[in-house]
């Protein structure tokens, strides 16, 4: 039983550290080879292009996270930023290129209740990236708001 304390898995912790512009991808493979070769607990290392001069290292052992960040160059502060999951999660996700949308075009939906309808722009909202649609394929004139990301240009 006593063999078994240094095989126990640690959940995932996620530390955000702040690093001199232009040097995230350094230090990102840096951590990484350090990991390695000293056998840590490192489990990944993210450089987002949606926040410059920080990266995001995943770790099993908290220990093991500040043996592998001692010393290294390019470090802004020495303390890191602790993050939850779904933060990480928002930034690994890639943006989704949404199409430009104009008022009068026909679209198909391609998401919600309204699957596979087309309907006709109304009206553009990029602030809160929605689109009201009047719905062709319904037996009466009805206007919705749908997610732009739920919605596709129809070619005609």
């Amino acid at each position: 039983m006593e063999g078994e304390e240094g095989t126990k898995k640690h959940p995932s912790t996620f530390y955000a550290l702040a690093v001199t512009g232009g040097a995230e991808e350094r230090v990102a493979l840096l951590l990484a080879e350090r990991a390695r070769r000293m056998g840590l607990d490192l489990r990944s290392v993210l450089v987002s292009p949606k926040i410059k001069r920080y990266i995001i290292v995943e770790v099993g052992d908290p220990n093991d996270f500040y043996i592998l960040i001692r010393g290294v160059k390019n470090l802004k502060r020495r303390r890191p930023i602790k993050m939850k999951v779904e933060e990480v999660v928002s930034l690994a996700k890639p943006e989704r290129e949404v199409p430009k949308l104009e008022r009068g075009q026909i679209v198909e939906v391609t998401g919600g209740p309204f699957k596979g309808m087309r309907g006709r722009i109304v009206e553009v909202y990029e602030g809160r990236g929605e689109v009201d649609l009047t719905l062709l394929e319904s037996d009466f004139r009805m206007v919705v708001t749908i997610p732009v990301d739920q919605v596709k240009p129809v070619e005609e």
